[in-house]
């Protein structure tokens, strides 16, 4: 056994190269994967140390709608309730120096019957330690407390005075204190509750009351009686509906970079099962006299099965280690676009999640023994002789192509039959995707063997060099179709991805032109999606509307409102003719306009897709005066949010939610009017009273492609390391091939060939066998392209994408293909030109 061993140590140590590509090529998809998980666990970890931080011991919410609750029910409670504890709290979000902080309202004394460590606890023990400072938080003079790392970061010490941005008003603000070690407050700004209701305009009103139900039959008797006595307009919910509705927003985001990464993975699997096989290919000589010894077929299967089993480790371990590297980097893009798309998070460290290492481990054992499996068994149910004959394997190597070529039909069909009955199942469509990725890969084979030889039969193979080429090209199917495979794999993917990602462009493209009928948009400026806080002042919106130019406007109302399915964006707008037009409507009832300014709603197609909502269906939302069911009259497109929104008559809104506050203005100039001397006059009709974002259709189109970018940007960045996977594998498995073919090279050398005819056809090998992966990757790609577009996108997000084509499309894939083919002939074609006939013609 020793003798097998040191066999087995012996070849891997003499090939340091092509060992070390096949670490390098397993060691990147393993860190895609970890990368991935870094990323995502480490701004979910942030959002959920917020959460906690914020809540401390709550087990309940009182929720009161985009109004508020009336912060005499507090008081009531605080009066009535004997087991149930109850906290206020008013938060919205504000700006400092262009840096995006959660507003948090607390009150120390009620913390401090209310226990734990919340938020307010924590800035309790940290700045409220003394009658003096007590004293000067509840003056309502806009005392804050901050985390020191916060206040580093924004140049800010104890006693500084600064501004604070809420909702286009800069209100000042005194930190009071700083807050050492306050893990999960990094984003988060702590003052007085009168402070808090005077910054978000929320006078006599609490965003939300906290509540802690200890166990018992006692308290859970009196949480159902408190329950009973609610206002209409008041919900009560668990306090972890807030965090888990917060994480499923970024559900589906998620799931696609996870997916990704397992793309890299894949695009490993045939790397490794290169390497192996070509090492089982190198030995197969000494693997039959071995047999011939007296070596069983257990011993051989058991050495390389260790084989892959070491390589697996030790490219766990460095996936492991560059994992962690490149998801420091991807943390600040994830954390980008969730603060763009979906709630604002401050991702102050990076963690590995506890079971990563498992999970790194235990996909690259997976895939290098599953790598490892098939030439394992061919060499070991070879007999000697066999075994010792390349002949024999080619001539297998063949067949099995054909075989896989009937599998690449079955995997077709899978991939047909899973898209078309998995109904919305993201996990199906990503199946399906995996189905037609392995089709791809399976066909791979017989079209590179059936392309070469028809043309080596071709007049265009008329050079000898060529047909040479081609030949050898055939002959090696063993080794030339599983660098094919991969790369045709991931060119396939790389196509698909950028379809995707152009149709979504050009969608977007395409709906913002619809949507944007006006000629000047007018917001509140701060962070946050659908914020109460972000109102235009009443007085204000009444000068900027009577501003000269102006034709007409519409107003509208951005809140999240109660529902029987969850909390829900809300845009209550005026049906004016120009809300009219931007809205693209894909399904609508009749007199659908007429409805909708009798209360009906409109639902866009991400959310009607989400919570299977159609035409004619219902929906139970929370209105002031209690839950109300509302028909749905139609259904429209919308890009600009993937969990998608509801809208409504801004009348109706103003009735049944009790709120006159406007989030927006469109504008509607009159003809001839000059759009920047309006601009110019909005801002002075605002001027000392409330900034304003004001934007034409063209910077509101610029501005939101930027967020488009910065979020497939993380996309990309995935994309081509699962093609830089497989470039390496092509180079790493077309290298070991040519260097393992330089004694038949030498012997065209001898009997003739030049060096420059031997290069030539070592890069017409490598360049064909690129050309042949690029051409089964074509049409793949747009199979591809379509499962991302419709069947993964609509289910992951619920969108309806229209499929743009372009030939500037394929341009990267055109180039990675090529390229890597370019290279992988470079330094055998050298090596083969310089090195010493004698050398290589010297039997091994």
């Amino acid at each position: 056994m020793s003798m097998l061993w040191s066999a087995s140590f012996r070849h891997l140590l003499h090939h340091p190269l092509q060992l070390l590509l096949a670490l390098v090529g397993l060691a990147l998809g393993v860190a895609t994967i970890v990368a991935v998980d870094v990323a995502t666990g480490s701004a979910a970890r942030a959002f959920e140390l917020s959460l906690a931080a914020v809540a401390g011991p709550s087990t309940h919410e009182l929720d009161g709608g985009p109004a508020g609750i009336d912060e005499t029910l507090y008081l009531q409670l605080a009066r009535t309730l004997h087991y149930v504890r109850a906290n206020p709290v008013v938060e919205g979000y504000v700006t400092v120096q262009d840096e995006s902080l959660q507003l948090l309202g607390v009150d120390p004394l009620a913390a401090a019957g209310f226990g734990g460590s919340g938020a307010a606890a924590a800035g309790g023990a940290a700045g409220l330690d003394s009658a003096a400072s007590m004293a000067r938080w509840l003056a309502g003079d806009g005392a804050v407390l901050l985390c020191a790392d916060t206040a580093a970061a924004l140049q800010l010490k104890s006693a500084a005075r600064f501004d604070v941005d809420v909702g286009g008003h800069a209100l000042p603000g005194y930190l009071l204190a700083v807050m050492p070690g306050c893990p999960g407050l990094q984003s988060v700004m702590l003052t007085d509750i009168a402070s808090a209701q005077s910054w978000l305009g929320l006078a006599g009103r609490l965003t939300r009351i906290e509540l802690r139900v200890p166990p018992g039959a006692a308290a859970a008797a009196e949480l159902a009686q408190l329950q009973r006595q609610l206002p209409a307009d008041v919900t009560l919910a668990p306090a972890a509906q807030r965090a888990r509705a917060g994480l499923d927003m970024t559900q589906a985001f998620n799931t696609n970079l996870r997916a990704l990464g397992l793309l890299a993975l894949l695009v490993g699997l045939f790397l490794v099962y290169g390497t192996i096989s070509f090492t089982v290919v190198q030995r197969r000589r000494s693997l039959g006299i071995l047999r011939a010894l007296g070596a069983t077929r257990a011993q051989l299967l058991r050495i390389i099965l260790l084989e892959a089993t070491g390589l697996a480790l030790v490219g766990a371990v460095l996936g492991l280690a560059g994992g962690a590297l490149i998801g420091r980097q991807l943390v600040g893009m994830v954390s980008r676009t969730i603060n763009d798309l979906y709630y604002v998070v401050a991702v102050n460290s990076v963690t590995l999640p506890a079971g990563e290492p498992l999970l790194a481990l235990g996909a690259a054992l997976a895939v290098a023994l599953v790598a490892a499996a098939a030439p394992a068994l061919e060499a070991v149910h070879s007999t000697p002789q066999l075994t010792l004959r390349a002949s024999v394997l080619e001539g297998r190597a063949r067949r099995v192509s054909l075989a896989l070529l009937g599998v690449s039909v079955l995997l077709g069909l899978a991939c047909l039959i899973t898209a078309l009955t998995t109904q919305r199942s993201v996990l199906g469509g990503f199946a399906a995707l995996v189905f037609a990725m392995l089709a791809v890969a399976s066909a791979a084979p017989a079209a590179l063997y059936g392309a070469a030889r028809a043309l080596a039969r071709s007049r265009l193979a008329a050079a000898p060099p060529v047909r040479l080429a081609l030949g050898g090209i055939a002959g090696s199917l063993s080794r030339t179709g599983v660098a094919v495979a991969a790369l045709a794999m991931a060119v396939a993917a790389m196509i698909g991805i950028s379809i995707m990602v152009d149709s979504f462009r050009e969608s977007l493209r395409d709906w913002l032109a619809h949507t944007l009928q006006a000629d000047i948009y007018i917001g509140a400026p701060g962070p946050g999606f659908a914020r109460p806080e972000r109102r235009l002042q009443g007085a204000v919106v009444a000068d900027l509307v009577r501003v000269p130019g102006i034709a007409s406007f519409s107003a509208s109302r951005r809140a999240v409102v109660g529902s029987e399915r969850g909390p829900l964006v809300l845009d209550a707008m005026d049906p004016t003719p120009v809300m009219r037009a931007g809205l693209d409507l894909t399904a609508a009832a009749p007199q659908v306009w007429a409805r909708f300014a009798d209360g009906a709603l409109l639902v866009a197609q991400p959310l009607a897709y989400r919570l299977d909502l159609k035409v004619g269906s219902t929906l139970r939302l929370t209105t002031a005066q209690g839950p109300r069911i509302f028909s749905v009259a139609g259904v429209f497109r919308e890009y600009g949010n993937d969990r998608g929104s509801v809208r409504i008559s801004r009348a109706v809104y103003r009735r049944a939610w009790q709120d006159d506050s406007v989030s927006a203005l469109a504008l509607v100039l009159n003809a001839g009017a000059d759009v920047h001397a309006v601009v110019r006059n909005l801002y002075a009709a605002a001027a000392g009273r409330q900034a304003l974002q004001v934007d034409t259709p063209a910077q509101v189109r610029a501005i939101s492609l930027t967020i488009f970018e910065r979020t497939f940007i993380i996309t990309r960045v995935l994309n081509w390391l699962a093609a830089a996977v497989a470039a390496l594998g092509l180079v790493s498995a077309l290298l070991a091939w040519q260097l393992g073919r330089t004694h038949e090279l030498a012997l065209l050398r001898a009997l003739g060939l030049t060096r420059g005819g031997t290069a030539l056809m070592i890069q017409t090998q490598t360049l064909f066998m690129g050309l042949v992966a690029l051409l089964a990757a074509l049409p793949a790609g747009v199979l591809t392209a379509i499962l991302l577009v419709r069947v993964i996108n609509r289910r992951a997000f619920g969108w309806e994408i229209d499929l743009h084509l372009h030939p500037a499309q394929i341009t990267s894939a055109i180039a990675l293909a090529l390229s890597a083919a370019l290279v992988a002939g470079l330094y055998p074609a050298w090596r083969t030109a310089h090195a010493p006939l004698s050398q290589d013609l010297r039997e091994e």
